[in-house]
């Protein structure tokens, strides 16, 4: 009897270390203080859904400090639920059911969570979050699901800190997922005493127990602040408390207001031809004479070729430093470009596809740069993708679709397709791919509001191409752009 006792502890075993869900293998050796001099803007952290350890950022909050996190991606917490955002919201159906297994109560399984050190109290951040800093230390992210129950789930957030500057124009403080003040009235009553989340208690525990001898008697950051009073555990947990800030009133962008001088320009110029099994002919060159196009027309230029996903990841971040300090921002981007799950993806040119589940996590999501321009809080901003070419790992995927998906734009922004969406577009006979090549002609001509540069430049691609492939735009400008002013 022994034997087949000793057999299945070993199975029960094996099928816990499966069910335990993966580990990072890129945490940080280092932090970094945002409040110091040469820091950086910000820190970006991808967020793993299937991971089952916390996520550290790197960041060392600083006690009293305000911060800003953003955040861009989606996941899900069972292939039975519905894909979402950091926010979690509806992703329950018929086939996916709460059923237990939160870190914090009373927030879906798929929210995204935080806690400052290794033994804080978790409390919830969603799509985006403001907050006041309780204490000192690194600053932790997970999906709101306990490790034991991640080893199904899908998908990731990109998550960016910040230092906390002013909430821009339609950008509430607080939290989405938080219950109306009724509702929290009547479980704070139900609940009188608050009780420690479980999920925190047994961190602390095996913290206090590995500390070893002597360990008490010595000076700890953490121990010496007060941590926020941890809420009910059928309430949400709401601790770092979001600041209230009211939100100013709108304001026209610079570019709108006459008499005031020309925008600062920033641009990420992107051109990735040198893939091993599918090579392009036109990206490089195409980067190259949009990098020397924007220049001369007063941008500073930031230009990858050939680019691997760190390098496109990095530079993306490089971008969104300089726009914090205001301006116009183009990003450009000419290569291969696939959509999968109605999500588009920018293909480095390291990129190993061998199964469709793969772009997600060796692909640049075309919605984390839209995100962070968005997040930099500039006037203004244009994403140009000459990137809807025929998929060549189309036969390692489950499910085929042509070109790109819609993404819609943000406020005060256009997003540009060299073609339709789930159309794909020449890669041009010549130096430059057909789209490009027409961009380049009237993105000088002075005084041309964008608009109308974009309408030119659809009639030129549609009389190359005898009408097979139409540019397209998705907008939400509220101003006025020409990318060559008229004299003043």
């Amino acid at each position: 009897m022994r034997l087949p006792r000793l057999a299945f502890c070993l199975l029960l075993c094996v099928l816990l270390a499966a069910c335990a869900g993966a580990k990072y293998t890129d945490q940080p050796l280092t932090s970094v203080d945002l409040t110091e001099q040469g820091a950086g803007a910000g820190v970006s952290s991808r967020v793993l859904a299937q991971a089952g350890e916390w996520r550290n950022t790197g960041v060392l909050v600083k006690q009293g400090v305000d911060y800003a996190l953003s955040t861009n991606g989606r996941w899900r917490a069972w292939p039975g639920c519905k894909w979402t955002d950091a926010d979690g919201l509806g992703m329950y159906t018929g086939l996916c059911l709460d059923l237990g297994g939160t870190i914090i109560k009373g927030w879906t399984h798929q929210a995204l969570i935080a806690r400052i050190g290794e033994t804080g109290s978790p409390f919830a951040v969603g799509k985006a979050f403001r907050f006041t800093a309780p204490a000192d230390g690194l600053l932790y992210l997970h999906i709101n699901e306990q490790d034991h129950g991640v080893w199904d789930n899908e998908g990731y957030v990109d998550v960016s800190v910040s230092l906390a500057g002013p909430l821009a124009p339609g950008l509430a403080p607080g939290l989405a997922l938080v219950p109306a003040p009724a509702q929290l009235a009547a479980q704070a009553q139900a609940v009188p005493q608050p009780a420690a989340p479980q999920s925190a208690a047994p961190r602390a525990k095996k913290a206090a127990s590995s500390a070893g001898p002597g360990a008490g008697a010595a000076p700890s950051v953490l121990a010496s602040q007060p941590m926020p009073q941890p809420m009910p555990q059928s309430i949400p947990q709401s601790a770092p408390q979001p600041q209230a800030e009211s939100v100013p009133a709108y304001q026209p962008p610079a570019h709108q207001i006459h008499g005031k001088p020309p925008l600062r320009r920033v641009a990420l110029v992107i051109g990735n031809g040198a893939y091993p099994s599918a090579p392009l002919r036109n990206p490089v060159n195409d980067a190259r004479d949009m990098a020397a196009t924007l220049r001369g027309l007063g941008f500073e230029v930031i230009l990858r070729e050939n680019a691997s996903l760190r390098q496109m990841e990095d530079a993306v971040d490089e971008l969104w430093k300089r726009l914090k300090a205001g301006g116009a921002g183009l990003f450009f981007f000419a290569g291969h470009g696939l959509q999968v799950a109605g999500r588009n993806y920018l293909v480095p040119v390291d990129a190993r596809l061998a199964a469709e589940q793969d772009v997600k996590y060796r692909c640049m999501d075309a919605g984390l740069v839209l995100g962070r321009m968005e997040n930099a809080g500039n006037q203004l901003n244009i994403v140009i993708l000459d990137a809807c070419r025929n998929n060549p790992y189309s036969r390692n995927f489950r499910s085929v679709n042509e070109g790109l998906a819609k993404m819609d734009a943000p406020r005060g922004s256009i997003v540009a397709y060299a073609t339709a969406p789930d159309s794909v577009a020449a890669d041009g006979a010549g130096k430059n791919g057909v789209y490009t090549g027409q961009l380049l002609k009237h993105m000088r001509t002075p005084g041309l509001p964008i608009e109308e540069m974009f309408k030119r430049v659809r009639i030129g691609v549609l009389g190359e191409t005898q009408e097979k492939q139409v540019p397209w735009e998705a907008s939400s400008l509220t101003g006025d752009f020409s990318f060559k002013e008229l004299p003043r």
